[in-house]
């Protein structure tokens, strides 16, 4: 989730602000709020978790604009106000201009340490890295309908009781459709993260949108003097 840059979305950031001191900062499943690099431990103790949903993302997608459902199955008995959310991500951002330089606050060491996935040591990286050094994983790029998500239609669930949200994104000409991902998230009574799912366009189209979210036309078919009835009759232009 970006700040300050042109990779910003105002929803996803305005919806982070509350739950953080600043950038840089981290959340693991919306919890407290913690340095990045301590990523790792905290996403091991949650994965360790067992859900109470477990999310199937489908697709439909006709030019830029992309029709998402998220259907959760519920996986114990379960109560309060459940939602769901779906969040777009693109991989492998990257930007020419200087809007694009990334501030950087490990640089030199102060801030304590923050090894990248490539190894990369960002204490020893500049504190302003410039846009030819920076390619962006998993931009946030929409979320949806809010960082709060969607309430589910009931409070109450038994194990194997099914969902559907559906969602509608535009997507920007600019991004490249091969690296966005659809996630969704399956938001507990406390506004934490149960469970979470990710596909690419690809996937989630081979899937198929769910049936519920598909639009219909439906004809009516005006076929007696009870059905329509005009007034006044005669009608001469109006």
């Amino acid at each position: 989730v970006h700040n300050g840059d042109p990779m910003t979305d105002p929803d996803y950031d305005n919806g982070m602000a509350p739950y953080i001191s600043g950038y840089p900062s981290g959340l693991v499943d919306r919890g407290v709020d913690i340095d990045p690099g301590n990523f790792k431990q905290d996403f091991l103790q949650r994965i360790v978790v067992n859900p109470n949903g477990i999310i199937t993302n489908g697709a439909e997608l006709n030019g830029n604009i992309l029709k998402v459902s998220l259907t959760v199955n519920i996986q114990n008995s379960l109560s309060g106000n459940y939602k769901l959310a779906c969040v777009l991500v693109e991989d492998s951002v990257t930007g020419t201009a200087t809007s694009y330089y990334q501030s950087n606050s490990y640089s030199g060491g102060a801030s304590g340490s923050l090894i990248d996935v490539d190894g990369t040591d960002w204490a020893n990286m500049p504190s302003n890295v410039p846009a030819s050094q920076m390619i962006y994983r998993h931009v946030a790029r929409s979320v949806a309908p809010g960082f709060m998500g969607e309430s589910l239609t009931s409070n109450t669930f038994i194990t194997g009781d099914t969902e559907t949200i559906c969602f509608e994104f535009t997507l920007d000409p600019s991004w490249n459709q091969s690296q966005i991902h659809i996630v969704g998230m399956f938001i507990d009574d406390n506004n934490q993260i149960d469970n979470a799912s990710s596909s690419d366009i690809t996937t989630a189209t081979n899937t198929g949108l769910n049936p519920s979210c598909a639009t219909t036309s439906i004809g009516i078919e005006l076929n007696g003097p009870d059905i329509i009835n005009i007034y006044p009759n005669p009608a001469n232009d109006k």
